[in-house]
């Protein structure tokens, strides 16, 4: 079949070309692949060419294991890295590909200047990287590439071995983006404060896992409902008997949580096999609570401490923090950074003092004011930036100052100007959610178009819990039981 697209090429037939192409494209294998896309180029194919890209979506790892991904151009490896429906076992071997890929090319352009022979592969690094660049700087566009390359994939969900071992490699030490790609994908595996939210680099491509769904949770009274957030379809959880009024929802360890109170204490339940499973129970009944890293937070203002649980250990009663003599009052609290961040009202309405807690190390530190009032306020996060939206509607930015780590809040604009008690808001992929208790003009939510591509608003107007995002395995979802919420677009 080859020799005939070649005759049809030489011929100039445009009908045979079309069937012979048709034909060949459907040929492509492990074996065949590298024969097929170099005529493909050669003769710019797009139809073969396409059909490439399909076999290889499939057959990444085949390709990879033979080494022949690297006669891919730039944008085409770039396509299949970033792509939702590449089918890997790990993406171990997705960053192990990005890093043979840039190697041969970096080889490949000393070779055309040095005028030197045919390239040789062998690597430590993973399979048919080259071991002999050394500290040699790397040019100035396969840097660029690498970095670019790495941000399309799932860098996230590639093993801390796997990450550390590539932190190692003359590409990446040579190359400061890449570094900082690595760097923040090793942060995120080790750092457990980012519970329930998950950064597009490790958000699971959508073939890998399609038994997990990304969900929103919410509760209202005793019952916990979920939002499957690919169909905005609402479906209601098992009722627990002891749960009373459900007051918070938190995740933790990719489980859920929730904090109801009974009486004049708060127990502590987790959701797993569409049960839910007795943790603890605690004096009082109005904590904020906040989940970061090994523990789980309950601000206590009644007693003027943080209870620390973790439901890793026994007992799951961890310590006692006790607040700071300049904090009184918490109304809120974020999980941000390094920090949880509690908000207390004032004798003013129209400022709150934000005060860090430090994680691990429960370290006090005054961070200032928030204009306005605290109460009811959301945060949430994407790849680079924090926010936080008050009831207000005034949404600020959260930053840390990279010379003395002062925590600094800078309004960017007032989206509307009724008093809006928020329940949540995350992003998922290029949508923002919000839950609320009062309709909001879809005009307001305009305001922030430039800042997110889309935005789902949910409201409810009883009263209900916090709003907060999870992965949850379909198992667990009851798929005939609906709920139903109010939604403005």
């Amino acid at each position: 079949m080859l020799e005939l697209w070649d005759a049809a090429r030489v011929l100039q037939i445009p009908s045979l070309v079309q069937k012979t192409e048709f034909f060949v494209g459907q040929m492509v294998s492990s074996d065949s692949f590298e024969t097929v896309y170099t005529k493909a180029r050669q003769y710019r194919s797009h139809g073969v060419i396409c059909n490439v890209k399909s076999f290889l979506l499939g057959m990444f790892e085949d390709v990879y294991y033979s080494g022949q991904l690297r006669i891919l151009t730039y944008e085409e490896l770039y396509f299949l890295v970033k792509s939702d429906q590449l089918r890997v076992e790990n993406e171990d071997i997705v960053l192990r590909s990005i890093f043979q890929w840039v190697e041969h090319f970096e080889m490949k352009v000393r070779t055309e200047e040095a005028g030197q022979g045919d390239l040789e592969d062998s690597s430590p690094y993973g399979h048919g990287l080259c071991s002999n660049i050394s500290n040699l700087a790397l040019p100035e566009e396969a840097t660029s590439k690498l970095a670019s390359l790495l941000r399309a994939s799932r860098y996230g969900l590639a093993s801390l071995e796997c990450l550390n071992n590539l932190s190692k490699h003359p590409l990446c030490q040579n190359d400061r983006e890449a570094t900082l790609v690595i760097t923040d994908a090793i942060t995120y595996k080790q750092d457990n404060s980012t519970h329930g939210y998950r950064p597009p680099y490790a958000i699971q491509r959508a073939l890998d896992h399609p038994d997990i769904h990304h969900v929103g949770a919410l509760a209202e009274i005793n019952q916990v409902s979920i939002m499957i957030l690919q169909y905005n379809h609402w479906f209601k959880l098992p009722i627990c008997p002891l749960h009373a009024i459900i007051t918070n929802l938190f995740v933790f360890d990719d489980q859920l949580y929730v904090t109801s109170k009974s009486n004049h204490e708060s127990l502590i339940f987790v959701y797993n096999n569409k049960e839910w499973k007795f943790v603890i129970d605690l004096p009082n009944n109005d904590f904020i609570v906040v989940a970061k890293g090994s523990c789980i937070y309950l601000i206590d203002g009644t007693s003027s401490s943080v209870n620390c649980v973790s439901p890793r250990e026994t007992p799951v009663l961890h310590s006692e923090i006790k607040f700071p003599d300049m904090m009184r009052n918490p109304e809120s609290a974020l999980d941000f950074d390094k920090s949880i961040l509690i908000f207390c009202s004032t004798d003013s309405v129209e400022r709150s003092t934000v005060i860090s807690l430090e994680v691990p190390q429960h370290k006090w530190t005054d961070c200032g004011h928030l204009k306005g009032s605290s109460k009811n306020l959301v945060g949430f996060r994407n790849e680079n930036n924090y926010f936080i939206l008050q009831r207000d509607g005034s949404l600020s930015q959260v930053l840390r100052n990279e010379v003395d780590s002062r925590i600094n809040i800078i309004l960017i604009k007032r989206l509307w100007s009724i008093q809006n008690s928020l329940r949540g808001a995350f992003i998922h992929k290029d949508y923002l959610f919000l839950f609320g208790n009062a309709p909001i003009k879809s005009s307001c939510l305009r305001g922030v178009s430039g800042l997110f591509w889309n935005i789902e608003y949910w409201y409810r107007s009883e009263d209900t819990s916090n709003f907060v995002q999870m992965c949850m395995h379909e198992d667990n979802i009851w798929w005939n039981r609906w709920a139903t919420f109010s939604d403005d677009d």
